[in-house]
């Protein structure tokens, strides 16, 4: 009897345990959402975004999960990776991945996380037995975790299409939006990646590169000022002329570029002359030498040369000395395999720091910067015919820029664990970036959307996640206010602070236009015309941010 009683009272234990335990269970689920952007750039190699956002559904905080994406056989393509602050990556078969993104942080019920992953991938474009162009695509990335859903995307340059679609993607071509996209609900995804051929066209915006090298000298003008010399040897790999090439240089766009050299392997002389850009692009079509109007053929290796004032942004003057700092990406938007950047200056000036340095294997998206610096001597101009009286204007109104310089005394080190007042900005600098880019990708993202999936709930998850960067962002920021020793450095972080809430409220002022239009509160006519007002007043905040966090990375130097 007391056997019966005594299994009736486990029995009646274990009934009421069972309930409470799948309740605990349901307290904190999650569910994962991405988004993976395949961009094939004009000039032959493609970048990878992995937006991954896990939402806690819940009804109490949880872990961050473990998610490794691979990327199939375009991993052998990678040579380069980053990934949002905050969380870190393990790569189990060297650079290519697969890579396995972890965080200590937890979310809270209700909320969400979210972690981009970029890849640059170069050598995706190969030449068939009958002369097209075949690229290596990425249709969907491997995912370990089962993601509720996935929205695969290609994205092509300006009038560049395939000759047939990626496997299991759906054509949206606009001339100059050109994707293809798949959107899965409630999977495991595997690696999908294809050679396709480009699909032939006199007006596409598709010319892969092989740039051999690149130099970058900084030389001195007559009144002492720096100056930038460009030289890009590339060969055309692709199936029609390259009629103009985007360049990067240290000075607005508008600034006018004088021409050296252009020609192919045979030298012909050029007499220098001066032209601007075209939407920072160099028209090669109208001085190609030795080709054609429509400007370098095809399989043809050409060497460019130009030159122009460096922007004062990049450098700074003390006295009599001229200090540069500039950034370490190459001239041309492609992968540089070569690229040297030299200090070269006349007789009578004085090499202070800096004679050159050699990057291999380089990018846009070279992070760091090279310092040189040199000193001026008045001898040197007087004995090169210049008027002593002009000399000495020039040397008392880079004596009068120093005056306006602030002046920061060096003091004792702290402790060596102390993150410096450069790297705090860096880190800060690279926060904002992230945000910045998370914007610049919602536009894609909502026109590459299913129409029929637009919901409230979608337009709220994009604001979340402008809100995790954001907060990330204002993190960075506050570490560096906190630690500013310098009142100026203290004002320009706090005009940051100002331009960044006014980037916040344009870019969701920007979502909710989208968000009525889409949900049907708004008609056509109207959103187009309100659209062009909404778009200029988001990029007129995002250009200042990008002026802002370019001055206090100067004045962080200088603390």
């Amino acid at each position: 009897m007391k056997r019966l009683v005594t299994a009736c009272l486990l029995l009646i234990l274990v009934l009421t345990i069972l309930p409470a335990m799948g309740s605990a269970s349901a307290q904190g689920t999650s569910k994962v959402e991405m988004r993976s952007l395949y961009t094939l750039d004009r000039y032959g190699f493609a970048t990878i975004n992995e937006s991954v956002t896990v939402v806690n559904n819940g009804t109490s905080a949880i872990q961050v999960p473990s998610v490794t994406i691979g990327l199939g056989n375009l991993s052998s393509k990678v040579v380069a990776t980053t990934l949002t602050s905050g969380f870190s990556m393990q790569s189990s078969s060297g650079t290519g991945g697969p890579f396995t993104v972890t965080s200590s942080q937890s979310i809270q019920a209700g909320s969400n996380a979210t972690f981009m992953l970029s890849a640059w991938v170069k050598n995706v474009v190969t030449t068939s037995k009958n002369d097209s162009l075949m690229v290596l695509t990425l249709s969907s990335p491997s995912v370990s975790v089962e993601v509720a859903r996935i929205v695969d995307v290609v994205q092509m340059p300006v009038s560049t299409t395939f000759s047939s679609s990626p496997p299991g993607m759906t054509a949206r071509l606009t001339g100059s939006n050109n994707t293809y996209y798949a959107t899965s609900t409630n999977v495991s995804p595997s690696a999908v990646t294809s050679d396709l051929a480009i699909a032939p066209s006199p007006v596409e915006d598709f010319n892969p590169l092989h740039v051999f090298a690149a130099q970058r000298t900084i030389s001195v003008s007559t009144s002492g000022t720096p100056l930038v010399t460009d030289e890009i040897q590339f060969e055309n790999l692709g199936t029609i002329p390259l009629s103009q090439i985007y360049v990067n240089l240290l000075a607005p766009s508008t600034t006018p570029v004088t021409i050296v050299t252009a020609t192919a392997t045979e030298p012909v002389l050029l007499a220098p002359f001066t032209m601007s850009l075209s939407n920072g692009a160099i028209n090669l079509a109208t001085f190609a030498v030795g080709y054609p109007s429509d400007g370098v053929q095809t399989e043809t290796n050409f060497t460019l040369t130009y030159r122009y004032p460096l922007s004062a942004r990049y450098y700074t003057v003390s006295g009599s000395s001229i200090t540069v700092n500039i950034p370490d990406t190459p001239p041309a938007n492609a992968f540089v395999d070569s690229y040297n950047i030299t200090l070269s200056v006349p007789q009578g000036v004085g090499i202070v720091q800096g004679t050159a340095t050699k990057l291999t294997s380089v990018s846009s998206w070279e992070a760091g910067t090279t310092t040189l610096a040199y000193n001026l001597s008045a001898g040197r101009y007087i004995e090169g015919g210049i008027p002593v009286a002009a000399v000495v204007f020039f040397l008392l109104l880079i004596g009068l820029f120093a005056t306006r310089t602030t002046t920061v005394e060096a003091e004792a080190e702290e402790e060596d664990t102390e993150e410096s007042s450069s790297g705090q900005a860096s880190s800060m600098i690279n926060a904002f970036d992230e945000k910045t880019n998370l914007i610049n990708s919602f536009w894609q993202e909502i026109e590459t959307k299913d129409p029929n999936e637009f919901e409230k709930a979608y337009f709220d998850e994009l604001r979340g996640r402008l809100d995790t960067f954001r907060s990330k962002a204002l993190a960075r920021l506050n570490e560096v206010k906190q630690k500013s020793t310098s009142q100026k450095f203290y004002e320009v972080v706090n005009q940051i602070q100002v331009t960044e809430r006014e980037v916040d409220r344009a870019a969701k002022d920007k979502l909710n236009l989208y968000q009525q239009y889409h949900l049907k509160q708004m008609r056509q006519d109207v959103f187009e015309r309100l659209l062009p007002q909404y778009t200029k007043r988001l990029e007129k905040a995002l250009n200042q941010l990008s002026d802002e966090l370019h001055t206090v990375q100067r004045e962080a130097k200088l603390l």
